[in-house]
């Protein structure tokens, strides 16, 4: 797979190419925005390698380069007053996880990787994402929009200091 992207005044656009049996499969758009896909049939004696390196190179002569690491982000939510049983919040928990999993996908800012529960009372989500800020903004919009984990406090963590995602409660 080849990832390449493009950062403009105001947006980043990508560009993903991969092999997948004999077809070569394509993905672009605008980081937080947009997400196109198109598909080529290999023919019987084609090179899809070959092929895929010629489309890499076309990007970057379009001024695309290699995407750099994924940076890592831990939503942190403390649950004081709200779902008591594990189980509850267990299954909340992967729900929300779900609903952060579809929003980063859908735009292509990246991905969740897991999710802790840690004394029945804290939920760790960690995500890998291309935008850090377009991440927080649309983690935020999910978060404020969920009603399933009634909690007194949220932040983000990206291995600095915690970035509050509410100043005051959110209510299920």
């Amino acid at each position: 797979m080849y990832e390449l992207s493009k950062k403009l005044a105001h947006e980043t656009h990508y560009w993903k190419v991969w092999k997948h049996q004999k077809r070569i499969c394509v993905e672009y758009g605008v980081i937080g925005f947009s997400k196109e896909s198109e598909e080529i049939q290999l023919k019987l004696f084609d090179n899809g390698s070959k092929l895929m390196k010629r489309l890499v190179e076309e990007k970057r002569s379009q001024g695309y380069v290699n995407s750099d690491e994924k940076e890592a982000i831990d939503i942190v939510i403390h649950n004081d007053n709200g779902v008591s049983e594990y189980d509850v919040l267990k299954k909340a928990s992967f729900e929300l996880y779900e609903m952060i999993e579809k929003e980063l996908m859908e735009t292509s800012i990246g991905f969740p990787d897991g999710v802790d529960i840690n004394d029945e009372s804290r939920v760790i989500i960690t995500c890998f994402v291309e935008d850090m800020d377009i991440a927080i903004q649309r983690i935020r919009q999910v978060i404020s929009a969920q009603k399933l984990i009634n909690v007194n406090q949220i932040s983000l963590d990206n291995g600095g200091e915690p970035i509050d995602v509410m100043v005051k409660d959110i209510k299920s």
